[in-house]
Order: C-alpha cells, then sequence, then structure tokens
C-alpha cells in the first residue's frame, strides 16, 4: 500500500471515528440494540457486462466495441442508478456498506492515454445522493481492480476503473461504533484475458475492516470474486480463508462471490469451501425457507424487463459467534425501479442485522 493512499485512508478514518457533534447512540436507532450491526452488500454493477468487448476480434470491431459499451453505459443512468441505491441504504441505515463493481469511466484524446476527463462516477453519485438524503455515509476503503483504456469509435479514448469500497456510518457515536483499522490486498490468483492490445489480468481483492461497537471487536470484510474462471475463483476463496478470513475476532465476510449458494448457472465449489471452513451462511439462518435469489435482475440492456432470478451469489458469511436477527434483499421489486424504469443494479443488495459477541 502506497504512502498516499494510507495517508488517504487515514485521514478518513479520522472522520468516521471521530463522529459529528449529531451523533446518534445505535441502541437509540429503531430496530437497533446495543450489540446488533446491520450491515448491506450491494453490486452497483457498472452498466455494462462488456459483452461487445469480448467478441471483437479485429481493430475495427474493437473500436466499435467500445463505443457500443460506452453507450450502454451511459443509457444506464448511473446518477439515477446511484439514486436508487441511496434509498436502498437510506431505508435500512445499515453501519456497513461493502459495495463491488463501483466504476468510474473516464473519456480522453483517441489513443492518448491515460483518460482524465470523468464521465460516470458511482462512487460520487452516492454520496451525493446520500447527502441530499441527509445520510451520513463516508468511504473508509476503495480499492481499485480492473483499469483499462481502449480507443472507440466515437474519436475518444474510453476508460474504466473498478473498484470495491466500504462505506461507514459517520453520525454514530464513537462509544458506539468505531472503525480502528483497514487492510487491502489484490488476490494473486487472477484472470487474464487475451485482447488485441495483449494479455490484460483482471486483478480482485480484498478489503477488511476492524471495528468496535461499544467495546465488541469483529472484522468485516468484502470481496468480489471471479466470475469468467472457475479455477481462479476457487483459488480466491482459498486465499480468502487462509488470509483476512483466518482470525478470532467475530466476522463478518459480505460481497458478491459468484459462486451460487442453492443451485443456478454458477455452481462452483467456492460456496461449500466457505461453508466447510467454518462459516456460516447468514441468509440460511435467517430465512431457510427462502431461495432468496440475487441474480440477474436483468440481462445486459439496462432496460430489459424483468428477468428470472437464478441464483444466490451475494452473500452475507458469518463465524466466531456472530448471530443473525434477519436477513432481507433490496432492489429487487419494481418498485425499486427508478422513475425512467431502471433497476438500481442488475444485483439484489442483501441486508442483515447481525449480533456480536461480547470479546475482550
Amino acid at each position: 500500500m502506497s504512502r498516499r493512499r494510507t495517508a488517504v485512508i487515514a485521514f478518513v478514518l479520522s472522520l468516521v471515528v471521530a463522529g459529528g457533534s449529531g451523533a446518534t447512540a445505535l441502541a437509540d436507532l429503531p430496530g437497533h440494540s446495543a450489540r446488533m450491526v446491520p450491515i448491506m452488500t450491494q453490486n452497483m454493477d457498472e452498466g455494462t457486462d462488456f459483452g461487445p468487448l469480448l467478441s471483437a476480434s479485429t481493430p475495427l470491431q474493437l473500436l466499435s466495441a467500445v463505443a457500443t459499451t460506452y453507450l450502454e453505459v451511459q443509457a444506464s443512468n448511473i446518477p439515477e442508478r446511484a439514486a436508487a441505491v441511496a434509498r436502498e441504504i437510506g431505508a435500512k441505515q445499515p453501519t456497513l456498506v461493502a459495495l463491488q463493481e463501483v466504476s468510474l469511466w473516464r473519456t480522453g484524446a483517441f489513443g492518448v492515454p491515460p483518460a482524465a476527463n470523468v464521465a460516470f462516477d458511482q462512487l460520487q453519485s452516492l454520496l451525493d445522493a446520500l447527502t441530499q438524503q441527509g445520510l451520513h455515509y463516508a468511504p473508509i476503503a476503495i480499492q481499485t481492480e480492473l483499469d483499462a483504456e481502449a480507443p472507440s469509435a466515437l474519436g475518444f479514448d474510453v476508460r474504466v476503473t473498478d473498484r470495491n469500497v466500504v462505506l461507514a456510518r459517520t453520525d454514530l457515536m464513537t462509544s458506539q461504533f468505531q472503525v480502528v483499522g483497514v487492510q487491502m490486498q489484490n488476490y494473486a490468483a487472477e484472470l487474464v484475458v487475451p485482447t488485441l492490445a495483449g494479455s490484460l489480468p483482471i486483478p480482485r481483492g480484498w478489503i477488511a475492516v476492524d471495528a468496535q461497537i461499544r467495546g465488541t471487536a469483529y472484522r468485516f470484510i468484502t470481496t468480489h470474486l471471479e466470475a469468467v474462471s472457475t479455477a481462479v475463483q476457487v483459488a480466491q476463496g482459498n486465499e480468502l480463508l487462509i488470509g483476512p478470513a483466518s482470525t478470532t475476532l467475530p466476522l463478518v465476510i459480505a460481497g458478491d462471490f459468484n459462486s451460487a449458494a442453492a443451485g443456478g448457472p454458477d455452481p462452483s465449489t467456492t460456496y461449500s469451501n466457505m461453508i466447510n471452513g467454518g462459516l456460516t451462511d447468514a441468509w440460511t439462518v435467517a430465512t431457510p425457507t427462502d431461495a432468496g435469489f440475487t441474480w440477474p435482475l436483468h440481462g445486459e440492456d439496462p432496460f430489459t424487463p424483468t428477468a428470472t432470478l437464478s441464483e444466490r451469489i451475494d452473500l452475507v458469511l458469518i463465524r466466531n459467534g456472530v448471530g443473525v436477527s434477519g436477513a432481507t434483499r433490496v432492489g429487487n421489486t419494481t418498485a425499486d425501479q427508478t422513475l425512467s424504469g431502471l433497476w438500481p443494479s442488475d444485483h439484489a443488495g442483501v441486508v442483515a442485522s447481525l449480533l456480536m459477541p461480547d470479546t475482550p
């Protein structure tokens, strides 16, 4: 981790730990006990599945594919969808929010990288929408994964930066909740995709946040595992288990695992490896009779009518004494769509109310 990134994280942590003059106690909030931690995970959907890019085999096809992808992202209306995610957060008020596919799209002069003109920033759009709703959240960790750029038939370069992000509430009293440490790292196992410009690695990683609630310490991890290669994904899951998940602290892992929990198109062994590694699926504890499918809410076209949800890949996993008092999906009904008929994401979000055990 660079000194600059470390300094930025330390600064943001100081804001989160300090809280504000209007700080609220968790126990004063409706439905929140003194040791209950509501958390949320949401894949925000970059606005494209990069389908045209995967099939481009000539330079002219690549130019066209980049243009098609950019216009698709534009049509997905990132600010409007981010506002819908902000409404989900406002309705549930989780203490910590795990976000995946938080994209940053930039443009620049044709064939002259790096592109630096911000076109769409999902994180900033979300933070702006949260502020407009009077909600108090700040990013305590921002992890860069894919960062790639290519020229387009539109006459300019298009650059996409994919990120994992953890948000924390900043209006809670430090005696009730505080962040005490942040770690992040990319997996050694990664997918490498052949492109016309050469091999393109697709980094994936994890963020681990150590926090306290009324003196009870716990670890909150988010991750976004590989979707295309099962072998790479399984290796990443194993790295997670022997890395940040190897702790005696009460543990919560929330993210997009791309491994179906109850059957579906992605039946990799990652999910069972997590369970066999001692983790418990919070959803099955809270709602054992509900399959709780979280994907897909729509196809590559953001205006696709309701799809048939077929698998649960957005998970909340717990260990070391963490209890569950409830879990629900958000962003998965037509009432959650935006005014123009867009889904907040192609993934449903998951909110879990967790009970932390006493720790020394």
